[in-house]
């Protein structure tokens, strides 16, 4: 989500990679200390697929300590990688997302007590940054999710719960809030949908919410649906619903999606 190509900000993921904290679907196989998933996303008007993305969490004591990302393209190519480290913090994760054909680079590192966001356009710019601090309640990239299942009982009870969110890709911290807004279901069991929306005057014009789709009961992330964080053609991110599917779609299969397995692409 390209903050310079207003009206779309980079909300980076607030889940899609808006991920979840914990596995989205019961079906991967983990290693000991490691969970292993894929998310399908296609465009959001047309439902075409785009891209999977293969997770691989790595795991201590039940909690996530570090977290690969690789989004794999319709031709089974890798189009772009993220690798998350949370041991300093469960919702704001240090983070790189690389996309090499933009030579697009941007996340979140520290330099001692020092919380700093950046962004590189391409491979000739400058990088742009921006140091914070950790107010919370406050998240980052799929750090959001966490943030969500921590306050998961208050959002089912119909509360709405306001927090910062640190947006490398904007390179600002804004005010978001996530509240339910219905039920669904998703492969034929109950679920329950949240919307996550700018908190700012004028901004929500041109922003629409996120949607986010969780197992009730597990707390896991099924669907997203809201802006994304690759790149069209013309180098503008667009709108994408991910969902987290206990099968390989036979769509994503055609085109060298890999399985969701642990070492799926080794």
């Amino acid at each position: 989500m390209n903050s310079t190509r207003f009206p779309q900000p980079r909300l980076i993921a607030i889940a899609v990679t808006l991920l979840s904290a914990g596995v989205p679907i019961a079906h991967a196989q983990p290693a000991d200390d490691m969970r292993c998933f894929n998310g399908y996303a296609y465009t959001l008007d047309g439902g075409d697929y785009r891209y999977t993305e293969h997770h691989e969490q790595h795991l201590s004591a039940g909690k996530i300590q570090t977290w690969d990302v690789t989004y794999v393209g319709r031709k089974g190519q890798t189009i772009a990688t993220k690798h998350m480290d949370f041991t300093a913090n469960d919702t704001v994760p240090t983070y790189t997302l690389d996309i090499p054909a933009d030579g697009y680079r941007e996340g979140i590192r520290r330099d001692g007590d020092d919380w700093i966001m950046y962004r590189q356009e391409s491979a000739d710019s400058d990088e742009q940054t921006k140091s914070f601090k950790i107010q919370p309640p406050m998240a980052a990239d799929s750090g959001f999710n966490a943030l969500v299942q921590q306050n998961f009982t208050a959002l089912e009870q119909g509360n709405t719960i306001a927090f910062r969110f640190a947006a490398a890709g904007r390179q600002a911290v804004i005010n978001l809030k996530a509240s339910k807004t219905g039920t669904t279901t998703f492969e034929d069991k109950p679920a329950v949908v949240f919307d996550a929306e700018l908190d700012m005057f004028l901004v929500n014009f041109f922003v629409d919410s996120l949607k986010l789709t969780y197992d009730p009961d597990s707390k896991r992330l099924l669907e997203y649906r809201g802006i994304g964080n690759m790149h069209d053609a013309s180098g503008k991110v667009y709108p994408v619903r991910v969902t987290y599917a206990s099968e390989l779609p036979d769509v994503a299969r055609a085109n060298g999606a890999p399985a969701d397995g642990c070492g799926a692409l080794d």
